[in-house]
């Protein structure tokens, strides 16, 4: 890592790479940075304020970096053009849109081989890591859905597969197979209840693939990580304005992003709930969402669509048990651990939560029945 002053300078050098007038007041740290490195930049423009936000791209997790990038392009500019159509004046104000570079790029490659882009900054908008109540859930709900009808006319061919197999069930059941029979940490003994649980659940990771195979249901561009902390909300209605980190869009199905929300909204306690008597499904926030998701995308959802919308929340459910499972027996290769049995715990969070909503699923099924109809 560069010294402050020369990282200053650094940032300072790609900054000037991207069409931006005016001149660099500051530039700060902005948000975790979990994945992306993350900054927010304050221009002067004669006499008004402007700010952007300037990521790094992490070439570790993200191997075709330009590929992200086409389809980063791709959605932002169409969903501009829709909010356009649709009487928004500034859509840059309300949705993520790029700062080109002076060359006309989506994103700057500098010496050392990093990838940067760089976005408006919206104003009026905050996130939160957890849901926070009714309204919150019915928000997140109504914003995947927004989201999904804005781009609901493009081509999924048109955008590259950056993560091949994502959401592919039946791969995740393979692995955690292969994992199991490797034993190359020697945990097979120490999991004999969750290798119980999946072996009487083998038949949930064909349901989505299946229903993709035989033309049942179509692909469409989909968002792959709906989670709390990528929906926008405005700072003073409470309505939600955008989904962020669009750098796992891609052809999928609906069902990826719905179960997905579901999954990690309508359970409270979290993915890494301690007690895992606290983990349940939440079936007034899954109304909530369902609500909210149903008002934006019941205008374009097909029949067969809808009907496997409460069955995905059992499916996704149960693949990232598989994922956690399959990677602490593989020795914790994928997932950031903080403790020896993190995985298998998170394993187990999944495998509880899904209980409740096999408990909950005919409930389930006819709310959203019910939501579809009115």
């Amino acid at each position: 890592m560069p010294a402050p002053a020369e990282y200053a300078s650094m940032l300072t050098t790609i900054i000037s790479k991207f069409s931006i007038q005016g001149t660099v007041v500051k530039t700060e740290r902005f948000g975790p940075g979990l994945i992306n490195d993350t900054y927010l930049c304050e221009f002067r423009e004669e006499n008004a304020l402007h700010k952007y936000i300037l990521q790094r791209i992490n070439t570790s997790v993200f191997k075709h970096p330009e590929q992200v990038m086409e389809n980063v392009e791709a959605v932002t500019t169409h969903i501009v053009g829709r909010l356009r159509a649709q009487g928004v004046v500034n859509p840059y104000a309300i949705t993520p849109a790029l700062i080109h570079t002076w060359s006309g790029r989506s994103f700057h490659r500098d010496d050392a081989g990093a990838y940067w882009r760089m976005f408006h900054f919206i104003e009026s908008g905050a996130v939160f890591d957890a849901v926070r109540d009714g309204k919150h859930a019915y928000e997140i709900g109504r914003c995947l859905g927004r989201f999904q009808a804005l781009v609901a006319d493009m081509k999924p061919a048109t955008l590259q597969d950056t993560l091949p197999g994502f959401h592919h069930t039946p791969r995740y059941l393979r692995e955690y197979d292969d994992a199991l029979t490797a034993n190359v940490k020697r945990r097979a003994a120490e999991v004999e209840t969750e290798r119980s649980f999946v072996s009487c659940r083998r038949d949930l990771a064909p349901l989505l693939a299946d229903l993709v195979n035989s033309g049942q249901i179509p692909l469409r561009v989909v968002h792959n990580d709906p989670k709390v902390n990528n929906i926008m909300i405005h700072i003073d209605t409470g309505e939600a304005l955008c989904m962020l980190d669009l750098d796992t869009v891609m052809p999928g199905i609906v069902h990826f992003d719905f179960g997905d929300c579901v999954r990690s909204v309508a359970n409270p306690a979290g993915e890494d709930a301690q007690d895992l008597g606290t983990v349940t499904l939440d079936l007034s926030f899954f109304e909530s969402i369902t609500s909210g998701y149903l008002r934006e995308a019941g205008v374009f959802l097909v029949r067969k669509e809808l009907e496997a919308l409460a069955v995905s929340v059992k499916v996704i459910t149960f693949e990232l048990g598989l994922r956690f499972l399959a990677d602490y027996l593989r020795g914790d290769t994928y997932f950031k651990i903080t403790y020896p049995t993190h995985n298998l715990h998170r394993a187990r969070v999944q495998f509880k939560l899904l209980k409740s909503i096999e408990a909950a699923e005919n409930r389930m099924a006819a709310l959203v029945a019910r939501l579809s109809s009115s």
